[in-house]
């Protein structure tokens, strides 16, 4: 999950995917809280000598549903033990400085203590070992006396635990709604009881917390062991499925091109087109970052009969990821989606986005322990009267007059004349910027771009100038001097970009009444990017590896499977859609009359 600090609470519920799925599968579903806790004690009652053990993501609702269960059983007779793993966990000091490297206090380097390096320890690394033998023994005992225990919490179905264990069960949240719950006071990180801000908890979760759930997830289903998972997002869409039930309908799923749901952003910046352009309601200041499909950030959308599933848009990956990406990009990536995508609106907006830099590969790697670089790209989608994007130095700049005055800026709050020393291109609908790690970049004011994004799971900008900005609170906006005047590549000039970072659509392939460009490609990324432009349709091939598409001029088109024509997604202007790698041969079907624009991403062999 990425620093998703302040999600808009608005859900945009139109991207639902209808995956086929027979009657005996949807059946096997339990929707509702009241219903899956029957479910749950139905079968907790049926058994004695018994642990079930309830885990989840960070912000789960642990307590709600061991209490519920727990009341339905005492009901029936049943003698329930009911007990919070964190009995067993290290004092809360002692993790503290357990994590004292990953969240490291240097406002030098990091004024508003963004950063940190990812946690790489599993749950075992978190429990004391007498607390953990102690619950142990307990369980036996329990065990043994015919007796009935429901442990909870974050790490119970971890290793440690897989001997005493009979029925696991996994609570996932969604990242937004993980968010959500935090700025409501409803989550302090695992194991802790210190008074922290917001912002801190939040870093924490991001670091730590979020890796150890994670990380969990995967091995529960690569090694078998889940046996019923719940998407626990609220109590009206609550859904109960026995894991072989969800691989049955996930797989179906990744049989057939699909849409994420989209996560809004409000910012300083934000502008106005998309919140026009999806006809959204009028609850937002603007609209600055829509997380189209920003991996460890959304979620997914399926239609089961008449209810709908929400689940993290990751679970979907860790449990179909050959399927969805093919076998060798799942194996170079490490089973995490490569690509990110999400749209940048400053139309009509208030101003520029900040001057900025990325973090390239080994950066990322030795400093925040990430798993891969932080390159992006834009595509301009729309534009507006006078929208420039920034791109790399102007040719002759001296780099080290320009960090000097960042460093100035940062402390004295004096303005920086950044036209006199970055690059600006006029911006025009259809144009790619590469921009790799160490370019020098902002969009301007009064455009709408797609901002594609290779492997990083965190968000590492750079602010280099925010034209002396608060931020909504009042608060000056951060800037990263330390960071990006180790990042930046000064030799990224107006020549370069021209060169590689910014060239003219190139003829790759014609059909009829179809032509497709090379937009975007260059060695600095792994990526490359496509414009097909067509009247009728369009013929592609995903040959083994997943394609993404966006309908960035038109009003509305159909992707769908050569070999069966239900497997099939309809895209509105704007929409963000994958082609998973199962797929193979495909079809994009204009549904009007008027020419069309399809944007396409796919990795580079």
């Amino acid at each position: 999950m990425s620093f998703m600090f302040n999600p808009h609470w608005y859900d945009d519920m139109s991207p639902i995917n209808r995956p086929l799925l027979d009657a005996e599968t949807m059946n096997s579903f339990t929707f509702g809280f009241k219903n899956v806790v029957e479910r749950l004690a139905k079968i907790i009652e049926d058994n004695k000598g018994l642990v079930m053990a309830i885990d989840g993501c960070p912000a789960a609702y642990f307590n709600k549903l061991g209490n519920a269960l727990s009341q339905q059983l005492v009901k029936k007779g049943k003698i329930i033990t009911l007990i919070d793993v964190g009995v067993a966990y290290k004092d809360s000091d002692i993790l503290a400085d357990q994590f004292n490297e990953n969240l490291p206090e240097d406002l030098q380097k990091d004024p508003v203590l963004l950063y940190g390096k990812l946690y790489s320890g599993t749950y075992s690394t978190i429990f004391d070992k007498n607390e953990l033998d102690d619950l142990k023994n307990k369980m036996n005992e329990c065990k043994k006396g015919g007796g009935t225990i429901i442990l909870y919490g974050q790490g119970s179905c971890s290793q440690e635990f897989w001997d005493w264990i009979d029925i696991t069960v996994f609570l996932d949240v969604t990242p937004k709604n993980i968010m959500l719950r935090t700025a409501r006071g409803e989550y302090t990180n695992v194991g802790d009881d210190a008074q922290r801000s917001l912002k801190m908890i939040q870093r924490r979760i991001y670091y730590v917390d979020m890796e150890l759930a994670v990380h969990l997830r995967k091995a529960l289903i690569a090694e078998g062991k889940l046996d019923y998972y719940i998407a626990s997002d609220h109590d009206e869409t609550y859904t109960l499925a026995p894991f072989s039930t969800l691989q049955t309908s996930l797989s179906a799923l990744a049989d057939q091109p699909f849409r994420c749901k989209p996560v809004y952003i409000e910012g300083v910046w934000g502008g106005h087109y998309v919140r026009n352009a999806r006809k959204l309601p009028d609850v937002f200041r603007n609209i600055a970052w829509v997380f189209d499909l920003i991996p460890l950030e959304v979620s997914i959308l399926l239609a089961i009969g008449d209810h709908l599933l929400e689940i993290p848009y990751f679970t979907f990956v860790q449990m179909q990821g050959e399927k969805i990406m093919g076998k060798e990009i799942t194996e170079r990536f490490g089973g995490y989606f490569p690509i990110r995508f999400n749209y940048d609106d400053t139309f009509h907006g208030t101003g520029n986005m900040s001057i900025q830099c990325h973090p390239p590969r080994e950066f990322c790697m030795s400093e925040f322990n990430e798993h891969g670089t932080q390159d992006e790209g834009y595509y301009i989608v729309a534009t507006g009267h006078g929208a420039k994007t920034y791109c790399g130095f102007k040719n002759g700049v001296e780099v080290k007059t320009f960090l000097e005055e960042v460093r100035r800026s940062e402390v004295e709050k004096t303005p920086i004349d950044y036209d006199t020393y970055v690059n600006s291109i006029d911006s025009m609908p259809g144009q790619q910027f590469l921009i790799p790690g160490g370019t020098i970049h902002a969009s301007g004011r009064n455009q709408v771009i797609l901002e594609i994004g290779s492997l990083s799971i965190g968000s590492y900008t750079f602010k280099l100038y925010d034209y002396l900005r608060k931020d909504f609170d009042g608060d000056y906006r951060p800037i990263h001097s330390h960071y990006g005047s180790i990042v930046l590549e000064g030799e990224r000039d107006a020549d370069f970009v021209a060169r590689r970072l910014n060239r003219a659509p190139q003829l790759l392939n014609q059909g009829d009444g179809w032509e497709e460009y090379l937009v975007g490609e260059d060695p600095l990324v792994y990526y490359s990017s496509r414009q097909l432009r067509f009247t009728t349709k369009y013929d592609g091939d995903t040959e083994g590896a997943f394609h993404v598409i966006a309908l960035v001029d038109g009003e509305r088109v159909t992707v769908r499977s050569k070999a069966d024509e239900r497997l099939r997604y309809e895209l509105n202007y704007l929409d963000i859609v994958v082609i998973p790698a199962s797929v193979g041969p495909y079809v994009i079907q204009n549904d009007t009359t008027n020419p069309v624009v399809v944007y396409k991403v796919q990795v580079k062999e």
